[in-house]
């Protein structure tokens, strides 16, 4: 049985034979890819022509059906079979690249891409970038978007400067564009139905909900498509509107990049709890690159400032013996000054000679 490295070089070596001749020029290679928290896959690039949009088609779930039993040819043969289904794909992003350092028919293609900020160092090394807290807000253009999914190439510093653009504008437009594209606020259990019954789930985001009325509440916050939504989390706006529909603070829990669970703090739930519970999902649940992080979230209601959960915890019980501490201090300090204006009362009551003497002792 072949090693990794060696399947990988075996797929390179023999895939022209099971692709048209339009590719058989084609110098192909295999690159490792950084994607989302850090995992790396081994992809393959075969290029047609003079294609600018090449397609990379990923190695290593192939692999593991080799290890189990496939045959190896047959796993070179699925590897030309998805690099012919990329084309289309390809030349539909290609249509686009002409237009891509135009900023102006780019902004509205926009989209605000999120991800844990510690996990990700090296892949947002060459990424235009703005921090939130915990997280990470990165960028795309989709230059290809619709139900069959999305064709998009990330926004990198050298693209930014050809955009000439700053940081902050493209965040401004990115947004703007996410939120073109639907924000929804739905009911967990009715998002549950309708991927049972087919049903769309009704958006409760202007709604004012009874929240008492409600058993085991807990919503999702997504977009339209419900694909790389959770970025709407990072807008002001969109905090308020949640809190004003629960009608109060609330915890998020980063469930994935496509969306997060909004939890009313209801006094049920303890951070603890609540971060054991996203650990357990994203563990058992979750592929490693759609996850978005292991920190639980707090939103003030008043002011939609939004705070790792844990550190805000630790933060309020700081606060709290640092008040109680400056509490015993201030009544010392009452005790100390009472009890030296009664020294110097009784002072005042010894006479002047005793007190001469008194001097003289001390």
């Amino acid at each position: 049985m072949m090693n990794r490295k060696e399947f990988y070089e075996y797929v390179k070596d023999n895939v022209k034979e099971y692709l048209p001749a339009s590719y058989q020029d084609a110098e192909i290679k295999l690159q490792e890819v950084v994607k989302n928290n850090g995992l790396k896959l081994t992809g393959i690039t075969i290029p047609k022509g003079e294609q600018r949009t090449v397609p990379t088609v990923y190695l290593d779930s192939l692999y593991k059906e080799y290890v189990n039993g496939k045959d190896a040819d047959s796993c070179v043969g699925d590897v030309a079979d998805m690099r012919i289904e990329a084309q289309d794909k390809a030349e539909f992003i290609d249509m686009g690249v002409p237009d891509i350092f135009d900023y102006e028919n780019m902004k509205d293609k926009l989209q605000v891409r999120i991800c844990d900020r510690e996990w990700n160092e090296e892949r947002l090394a060459d990424k235009v970038v703005t921090e939130h807290g915990d997280f990470a807000a990165y960028y795309a253009v989709n230059l290809k978007e619709n139900e069959e999914g999305i064709g998009s190439i990330p926004v990198t510093i050298s693209l930014m400067n050809e955009w000439g653009v700053s940081a902050e504008q493209i965040q401004t437009d990115a947004m703007a564009a996410d939120r073109k594209r639907g924000v929804i606020l739905m009911d967990m259990n009715e998002m549950v139905k309708s991927m049972i019954f087919g049903e769309e789930p009704e958006n409760l985001l202007n709604e004012k909900l009874d929240m008492e009325a409600i058993e085991n509440p807990m919503f999702c916050l997504t977009n339209a498509q419900k694909m790389n939504g959770a970025s709407l989390l990072l807008q002001e706006d969109i905090r308020k509107q949640i809190a004003e529909c629960l009608g109060s603070d609330y915890f998020v829990l980063p469930s994935s990049i496509h969306e997060v669970l909004i939890l009313p703090d209801n006094g049920l739930f303890e951070v603890p709890e609540l971060n054991a519970m996203v650990n357990e999902v994203n563990d058992t649940q979750v592929e490693r690159q759609e996850q978005l992080s292991d920190k639980v979230q707090f939103c003030d209601g008043k002011t939609a400032v939004m705070e790792n959960a844990e550190r805000r915890e630790a933060r309020l019980e700081k606060e709290k013996a640092t008040a109680k501490t400056e509490a015993k201090g201030g009544i010392h300090g009452k005790l100390e000054k009472a009890k030296a204006e009664i020294k110097a009362k009784e002072a005042d009551k010894v006479p002047k000679n005793k007190a001469k003497d008194l001097a003289t002792v001390l």
